[in-house]
C-alpha cells in the first residue's frame, strides 16, 4: 500500500522543528539513553500523520508503551538523505526511520544504517524477501493488475500476458511509468514468459521489446491516485495499480476487480540509524512490531498486510491482502538479489526506459 508520508518541503520543515526542539531540550532524542549505561525512557519513532499514523499509534506504539514502559515519540519522515545527514553529524533526532530498499541493502546500508538483530527480531517468522540486513518490513503492499468487469463481454483477464492481449481485452492500460520503472518491467518480463527467480539480471531489452506491443495503448501515471482515476473513469480497461487502490474503488461500486497473479510485493522497511544511541530499545520496538500477536492488529484499522505470516489478520479485509495470495505467481521487490542488482544499475535501467518511451 501506499504510506502518507510527509515529503520535500513539508518533511524538511518537519526535520527542523524536530532538531530545533531537541536542541531546546538539551539535544539527541527524547530518550535519557544518550551516554552509555542510562535506560531508554523513549523512543522517537516516524510518524507520518492521518489514518495512518493514528493506526501505527494504536496498534504499535501504546501497546509496546504498555509492555515496557518505552514510551514512544512521533517523529518526522526522513528522506534516505536526511537519514544519512543525521547519522553523519551524530544528532540523533529519529530512533527508528523507514529506508529505502535501496538504503536498507547491505551495499547502501552499513554507513547509515544499524544491521538488524535477527537475534532480537524474529525473521523466521516473516515473508521470504521482506527483510534485508539494515530494514524489516512492517506490512506488506503490492502492484497488481486491476480491470473493469464491464468492457470485456464477460471474460475475466487473470494474468500479465492478458494484460499485454489488446486483442482479447481491448482497451488503453495504465501503468507507473513515472513511479516505479522496475515494477512496470517485472510485469512485462512476466507476461513474456519469464519466471519470477529468473529475473536477475534484468533483461531490459526484452522488457522493453514487450511494452513496445501495446506502447501506443499505455497511458503513464505518476501517483496511485492518478491511476485509480484513470480505471475508475473507465479511461483504461486495465491498470497496474496499487492493490488496495483497486480493492477500495471495487468495495465503493465501481466496475473493477483485481487479479493478484504476478503481484510485484514489496514492504515499508523500519531502521535504525548507525550509532543511535537508543539501538537496543529501538531493536526490540521492531521486534514487537514484527511479532505474530501483534503485527496483524494494523490490519484492523488500516489496509495493510502483517508481514508476518503467523499473524493474524482482520478476517474482513484478508482476501484482499497481499499475503494472501503468495500461493500464486509474484514477485518480491524487496528481495536483496532483486533489489540489490536493481539499485546497480537504476541508472541504466531508467535511461533505457526514458529513451524508449520518449522514442
Amino acid at each position: 500500500m501506499e504510506m502518507k508520508r510527509a515529503k520535500g518541503v513539508d518533511g524538511l520543515v518537519a526535520l527542523l522543528v524536530a532538531v530545533v526542539t531537541a536542541a531546546a531540550c538539551g539535544g539527541g532524542t527524547g530518550s535519557s539513553a544518550s551516554t552509555p549505561g542510562t535506560t531508554t525512557k523513549s523512543l522517537v519513532v516516524v510518524n507520518t500523520g492521518g489514518d495512518w499514523g493514528a493506526c501505527q499509534r494504536k496498534s504499535f506504539f501504546d501497546p509496546f508503551t504498555a509492555k515496557t514502559g518505552i514510551a514512544i515519540v512521533d517523529g518526522p519522515f526522513l528522506t534516505d538523505g536526511q537519514i544519512k545527514a543525521m547519522v553523519q553529524s551524530k544528532q540523533y533526532n529519529v530512533d527508528v526511520v523507514y529506508p529505502s530498499a535501496n538504503l536498507a541493502l547491505p551495499s547502501a546500508g552499513k554507513n547509515v544504517l544499524e544491521p538488524v538483530d535477527y537475534q532480537v527480531v524474529n525473521k523466521a517468522e516473516l515473508a521470504a524477501g521482506t527483510y534485508t540486513t539494515y530494514g524489516t518490513s512492517i506490512d506488506i503492499y503490492a502492484w497488481a493488475m486491476g480491470y473493469r468487469t464491464d468492457k470485456f463481454g464477460g471474460q475475466t483477464p487473470k494474468t500479465w500476458a492478458d494484460f499485454f492481449d489488446t486483442k482479447r481485452f481491448p482497451g488503453k492500460r495504465a501503468m507507473p511509468g513515472d513511479n516505479d520503472v522496475p515494477a512496470v518491467l517485472y510485469a512485462a518480463l512476466l507476461a513474456d514468459g519469464v519466471a519470477p527467480d529468473k529475473l536477475v539480471p534484468l533483461d531490459v531489452n526484452r522488457a522493453l521489446k514487450k511494452l513496445s506491443t501495446i506502447k501506443s495503448n499505455i497511458v503513464w501515471y505518476a501517483t496511485g491516485s492518478q491511476g485509480q482515476d484513470l480505471l475508475k473513469s473507465g479511461e483504461v480497461t486495465m491498470g497496474q495499480e496499487y492493490a488496495n487502490r483497486v480493492t477500495s474503488l471495487r468495495d465503493a461500486g465501481s466496475p473493477v476487480d483485481i487479479s493478484w497473479d504476478g503481484q510485484v510485493v514489496a514492504g515499508d522497511l523500519m531502521g535504525v540509524p548507525k550509532g543511535d544511541p537508543n539501538a537496543a530499545a529501538a531493536m526490540k520496538f521492531i521486534a514487537f512490531v514484527t511479532s505474530k500477536d501483534v503485527n496483524g492488529t494494523f490490519s484492523y484499522c488500516a489496509a495493510g498486510a502483517p508481514s508476518n505470516v503467523k499473524s493474524t489478520a482482520n478476517p474482513k479485509i484478508a482476501k484482499d491482502l497481499p499475503t494472501t495470495h503468495l500461493n500464486q505467481t509474484h514477485v518480491v521487490e524487496t528481495s536483496e538479489a532483486l533489489a540489490e542488482y536493481v539499485a546497480a544499475h537504476l541508472d541504466s535501467i531508467t535511461t533505457s526506459f526514458n529513451n524508449w518511451r520518449s522514442g
